[in-house]
C-alpha cells in the first residue's frame, strides 16, 4: 500500500516570519554593536592625541635641555628687542607652523618655482629672504626633534578653519575662516595652520623661576584663530560672557563656556589634553583661560581656593607671567 502524499513546507526553507525575525535580531545587534565600536574606534583616537601631545613635550623638553631651559621660541627679526616685543610677534612665521617649515603650502599649488598659488602659509618674504624666518634663519627651530610630522594632526579633528597669512592674525575671527580638513604632514611643506590641531605657549622655560608648578606648553586648539586673547574663543570667563568672538559664533560652534570648547573641536565640547613642562599629560575640563591663566592676585572666594587647589595658573607666583607668553596656533 502506497504511503499517503503529505503537504508541507519544503525540508530546509524558512517561513517569511521566520526570515523576518532573524533580520529584526540581525538589526537588533548592529544596534548594539556599531555605537560600542565607535566609543572604542573613539577611545583609540583620544590615546592616539594624548600620545602626540607627549611626543611633542618630550621634542621641546630635549630642545629646552639644549638651549638654556628655554623652549622654542620663533625668531622675530632684529626690531623686536624687548621680551614684550619678542612674544607680540610669534604668530607672523606662520603662528605654530612657524616652528616647525618656513615654506608651508598645504594644499596650494606649487610648481617649484615662485610662490605657491592657493591657501598657503608663511614663505618667508623678498627682504629676508624666501623660506627664511625674520632674522634670515633658514631652518625651523624644531627641525630634527620630532621622528615624524604627523603627530601634528589629532585623529579626532574633522575641521579646521584657514585665516589667510597676510595681515594681523590676531585681528581674525572664527566667521572670517575658511573650513579646511587637517591632512597629517608628510613633508615640511605640508605643515600650515590647518594641518595642525594644537596650539603652543611660548614664553616658557622647563623650570620657571616666576611659576609654581611645571606650566602647561602645548595642547588642543579650537577651530578659531587661537592667537592671545582670541584663544579659546576669546571667551570672558570671568563674567561668563561673550568676549573676541560673537554670540552668534558661540552658538554656531556649540561652544562650552565650562571647558573652553565647542562641538566642532577635536574632543567636542567636552576639553582638551595639554603636556605639561614635566612631561605629563593631562584632559583639561575646565576652560584653560581660567585653568592655566586666572590672575591670583584678582580671585577671590572660592575661586581663589579652586585655583590654590588645581596649582596650574602659571600667575600664582607671579600675577603678571602670561604678559611675557604668547598663545598660538
Amino acid at each position: 500500500m502506497s504511503e499517503p502524499y503529505r503537504v508541507g513546507r519544503r525540508q530546509g526553507a524558512f517561513t517569511l516570519i521566520e526570515l523576518l525575525v532573524v533580520i529584526a535580531i540581525i538589526a537588533l545587534l548592529i544596534g548594539i554593536l556599531l555605537p560600542a565600536i565607535g566609543r572604542a574606534r573613539q577611545s583609540a583616537q583620544d590615546l592616539r592625541c594624548q600620545a602626540n601631545n607627549r611626543s611633542i613635550g618630550q621634542a621641546m623638553l630635549i630642545y629646552g635641555n639644549e638651549f638654556r631651559d628655554w623652549f622654542p621660541v620663533i625668531p622675530p627679526g632684529p626690531t623686536a628687542t624687548t621680551r614684550e616685543e619678542i612674544m607680540a610677534r610669534q604668530q607672523y612665521a606662520g603662528g605654530v607652523a612657524g616652528l616647525f617649515s618656513l615654506f608651508q603650502v598645504g594644499d596650494a599649488q606649487w610648481d617649484g618655482q615662485g610662490p605657491p598659488s592657493g591657501d598657503r602659509g608663511y614663505i618667508g618674504n623678498p627682504a629676508t629672504g624666501i623660506g627664511r624666518y625674520a632674522n634670515g634663519d633658514d631652518r625651523p627651530v624644531m627641525r630634527g626633534y620630532l621622528e615624524s610630522l604627523e603627530v601634528l594632526v589629532c585623529p579626532r579633528d574633522k575641521e579646521d578653519r584657514y585665516f589667510g597669512w597676510q595681515g594681523n592674525p590676531a585681528d581674525k575671527r572664527y566667521a572670517q575662516g575658511t573650513s579646511k580638513i587637517p591632512e597629517p604632514p608628510a613633508r615640511e611643506e605640508d605643515v600650515i595652520s590647518y594641518n595642525i590641531s594644537y596650539l603652543y605657549f611660548a614664553g616658557l622655560r622647563p623650570i620657571d623661576p616666576d611659576v609654581l608648578v611645571p606650566p602647561v606648553i602645548w595642547g588642543d586648539e579650537t577651530n578659531t584663530n587661537d592667537i592671545a586673547l582670541n584663544a579659546f574663543y576669546g571667551y570672558n570667563w570671568m563674567d561668563d560672557a561673550p568676549g573676541t568672538e560673537p554670540r552668534s559664533t558661540l552658538d554656531e560652534v556649540g561652544f562650552n563656556p565650562q571647558t573652553g570648547y565647542g562641538r566642532v573641536d577635536n574632543h567636542g565640547d567636552e576639553g582638551g589634553y595639554f603636556v605639561f613642562s614635566d612631561g605629563h599629560v593631562e584632559f583639561i575640563t575646565v576652560n584653560p583661560q581660567r585653568t592655566f591663566f586666572a590672575n591670583y592676585r584678582d580671585a577671590t572666594g572660592e575661586l581663589r581656593d579652586q585655583l590654590r587647589r588645581e596649582q596650574k595658573s602659571i600667575n600664582l607666583r607671579n600675577p603678571d607671567r602670561s604678559r611675557a607668553m604668547r598663545t598660538i596656533d
